[in-house]
């Protein structure tokens, strides 16, 4: 894989030749200018812990339910130090109440009482520690949507912050397009636009939803977010992917008429 491009990489490339493109988007829009889908929701899931995969229960292209399971791990050993954590916390607390019992009947040194509390507190925060890692056993699916790629597969080992899979929801897309910094005077949050996928071979309707908040003063550009049609973009879920690219046509606003010019 050490060759192989990641989503980010392709992005930035893509915006560099939208952004090289931006000097020529005058005289296209006729045309329409360069875009690129993305989706709104999406993530790269990096491992939390080291240890050996058991299972990746979905693979790429694959729909997956808020919740799911993602990946799960091997982690006999973190159970087994959860469960000697959890005992020593039952063995502190039954010390604790005893010497409670002994206090009340000044039976008992203030030191050694003293102790025993603190002693369930470190018991307490050591089986703490030991159910976080056990809670990092498996990795459920932050949202509901589709596997875009996975980078590891099941019994492999993986270090702490290894890169697993990348993920995204396949409800919501939104559209990158490099325009004219010029359109700044007239172009706002919310002004329509109309998608042409290349892939699809379909059109879509969208809003301007962000504008990026600097200009490339070489091409004279601004990036463009535009918000798909959530209907339209939930019901061609299964067909739009991210990455996919088109054409963005965005009109002008006509310039008013003007009255009639007054006698002196």
């Amino acid at each position: 894989m050490g060759g192989k491009k990641r989503p980010a990489q392709l992005a930035r490339v893509f915006a560099l030749g939208l952004a090289l493109a931006g000097a020529g988007a005058a005289s296209a829009q006729p045309d329409g200018v360069r875009a690129q889908l993305v989706a709104v929701r999406h993530a790269v899931l990096a491992s939390e812990l080291a240890g050996k995969i058991s299972s990746l229960p979905v693979r790429e292209g694959q729909r997956f339910r808020q919740g799911e399971t993602l990946v799960a791990y091997d982690c006999a050993l973190h159970r087994a130090r959860l469960e000697r954590a959890t005992q020593a916390e039952i063995a502190a607390r039954k010390k604790l109440e005893v010497a409670t019992q002994l206090d009340q009947l000044a039976s008992i040194s203030k030191a050694d009482f003293e102790q025993a509390r603190a002693g369930l507190a470190v018991a307490r925060a050591e089986s703490g520690v030991e159910r976080a890692m056990v809670n990092r056993c498996a990795i459920t699916a932050p949202f509901a949507g589709r596997v875009g790629e996975t980078f590891v597969r099941a019994a492999e080992h993986v270090a702490e912050g290894k890169e697993l899979m990348s993920i995204y929801d396949d409800s919501a897309f939104e559209v990158e397009a490099i325009v004219p910094s010029r359109w700044l005077a007239w172009l706002r949050p919310g002004y329509p636009m109309q998608v042409s996928v290349e892939e699809t071979g379909q059109a879509y309707t969208a809003a301007v939803a962000r504008i990026a908040g600097t200009v490339d003063p070489v091409s004279q550009s601004v990036k463009v977010i535009g918000r798909l049609d959530n209907g339209r973009a939930g019901q061609d879920g299964g067909t739009l992917l991210p990455g996919m690219s088109g054409v963005v046509r965005i009109e002008p606003p006509t310039a008013a008429p003007a009255g009639p010019v007054a006698a002196p």
